[in-house]
């Protein structure tokens, strides 16, 4: 008996996720203002403000990079902004012993929940990701994909 699975179920990060570095970028700024006051030196605000832009957009652009997903093959989560750092680690749909969603009020109020999937032989978080737009969703979804992989497992 063949097992259907659904093949492409893909999730993205929350706007949630991309908040901490805006925060962080307008600290970067304030601190280089009130480093160039302090010293009169309006270069030092310039490059204060030219490092924490191309920060912000960097950490953008990779933010937007981390995904997760499933396949036939099992649960992935690919991340990766330039070529050295593109990857995609994962856990087989065999090795998958359930998913989890971390609950909160701000997780529910955003729909930005924290996943874990765990590994079935040495009880380990295998796959841990933060801010996962509508996560609990995802994980309803592994959770009855490896419903149903080991019901055609187990009636072979």
């Amino acid at each position: 008996m063949e097992r259907e699975m659904q093949v492409g179920v893909k999730c993205g990060l929350s706007w949630l996720a991309y908040f901490r570095p805006m925060i962080m970028s307008v600290f970067i700024v304030l601190v280089a203002l009130l480093l160039a006051e302090l010293a009169e030196e309006k270069l030092l605000a310039g490059a204060g403000l030219i490092v924490a832009v191309m920060w912000l957009l960097y950490k953008i652009a990779y933010l937007r990079s981390v995904s997760v997903f499933t396949n036939e093959k099992g649960v992935w989560v690919c991340q990766g902004l330039f070529p050295w750092q593109r990857g995609v680690v994962g856990v087989k749909w065999r090795d998958v012993d359930g998913a989890i969603y971390m609950t909160g009020f701000v997780s529910w109020m955003t729909r930005a929940y924290r996943v874990q999937i765990r590994h079935r032989y040495t009880k380990a978080l295998e796959l841990a990701l933060d801010n996962v737009h509508n996560g609990h969703h995802f994980v309803g979804h592994i959770n009855a994909e490896l419903a149903r992989y080991s019901e055609g497992y187990s009636s072979r």
